[in-house]
């Protein structure tokens, strides 16, 4: 085996939070609007752009003390640029043609739990999640799979990975 072989890696991690309306949210519906998520290493120093990055697991931490009715799984869908669609709170998501140039992929995070306290839940990935940045950032729009009536409680996303 050569040097070569061996994945350079360095830990990497990123959050954002997404703050929906007190409203009813359908399946699909996006929460909040597109967030930016700027990854930095363990030393708290933000990636050089053009960096290609593995996420290998996501946490939401809600800080609810039950899971509401309704309120299942979420998706992240992730974007190189802040999606140009500029899409609002509560519209439902759909992947809008002037969005396809930064469009990365999507993320499956699970369903939270209710922990007492609190609402989480990590999901870890077991397939490739490798993604390209333009610059230092990834931007996401948080989607819900189930529709609920939310509460004006923030979800808060800590993606973690390593630079390929």
């Amino acid at each position: 085996m050569t040097e070569s072989m061996f994945i350079n890696s360095h830990g990497v991690t990123a959050s954002a939070t997404f703050t929906p309306a007190a409203a009813a949210y359908g399946a699909a519906d996006i929460i909040s609007v597109a967030q930016a998520f700027s990854f930095t290493d363990g030393d708290g120093r933000t990636l050089r752009d053009g960096a290609l990055i593995r996420i290998v697991s996501a946490i939401i931490k809600i800080d609810q003390t039950a899971v509401i009715s309704g309120e299942t799984s979420y998706s992240l869908h992730l974007y190189n640029v802040t999606p140009p669609s500029a899409r609002a709170d509560n519209a439902v998501w759909t992947l809008a043609s002037a969005d396809l140039a930064a469009y990365r992929g999507t993320l499956a995070l699970g369903t939270p739990a209710d922990l007492g306290a609190a609402c989480y839940v990590k999901t870890q990935f077991s397939d490739q999640q490798d993604f390209k940045l333009t610059g230092a950032s990834l931007f996401g729009e948080l989607i819900t799979t189930g529709a609920f009536t939310a509460t004006a409680v923030a979800r808060q996303i800590l993606l973690y990975g390593f630079v390929v």
